[in-house]
């Protein structure tokens, strides 16, 4: 019988292998169940017996799944890009720099925050009056940072956004309810794969047909 996985090592499972340059997340309900700055009031404080609070006391953890996959993706040294139409950057970067990864062993080692290696990876803002979605956010991140649309994989709870990073050939996941969950986090990082996989074959095939016919001219 093989051993069940921890959610942690399920989300190191879903990293092995060929890496996106860039995982870029959503944050008000796709990572915590929440919108910052309204429904939670910065400063944030962790604690190890209740967890993030905001300033009032309440409550203010992340999704269930969230601190796993943020401590895979820090223990796989992949980038992390976090854009957000909420306007509220400083409470939200607090936030962020709050909620606790967890690591091998289950320990917090580190925070989200940690995962993303620059502010050049970090966007909130309103995008009101530009283009569709997040095209602002995604246009300023591809510029500070240098990497292709096609190199990221984007999870996001609103349709809109998702549609509209899709439009510009970026891996996109609709998250539901429960937040990003290791099911979503598996499906995005599959379907760059696959596209991946279909890019390089037409590239081959390409590559292929290409030398054929300079075989066939030299031939004739």
């Amino acid at each position: 019988m093989s051993a069940v996985l921890t959610s942690y090592e399920r989300a190191m499972k879903a990293l092995a292998g060929k890496k996106p340059s860039a995982l870029v997340f959503d944050c008000d309900w796709t990572l915590y169940p929440y919108d910052c700055d309204k429904h939670r009031i910065a400063p944030f404080k962790w604690s190890s017996f209740y967890g993030v609070t905001d300033y009032y006391g309440r409550v203010s953890n992340g999704f269930t799944d969230v601190s796993s996959i943020f401590g895979a993706v820090i223990d796989s040294e992949i980038p992390a890009a976090f854009l957000s139409r909420n306007p509220s950057a400083a409470p939200v970067k607090d936030l962020l720099s709050m909620l606790p990864c967890l690591g091998k062993g289950g320990s917090v080692l580190n925070f989200v925050l940690d995962a993303m290696p620059s502010d050049k990876f970090f966007h909130a803002y309103s995008s009101n009056g530009f283009g569709a979605g997040k095209d602002l956010h995604f246009s300023r991140l591809h510029e500070l940072t240098g990497i292709p649309f096609s190199e990221m994989v984007f999870f996001d709870d609103l349709l809109e956004n998702v549609e509209a990073a899709k439009a510009k050939g970026i891996t996109s996941v609709k998250i539901g309810k429960k937040g990003l969950t290791l099911e979503d986090f598996e499906e995005g990082l599959s379907a760059w794969r696959s596209r991946e996989d279909t890019a390089e074959g037409a590239e081959v095939t390409k590559g292929a047909e290409t030398k054929g016919a300079e075989t066939t001219a030299e031939g004739s």
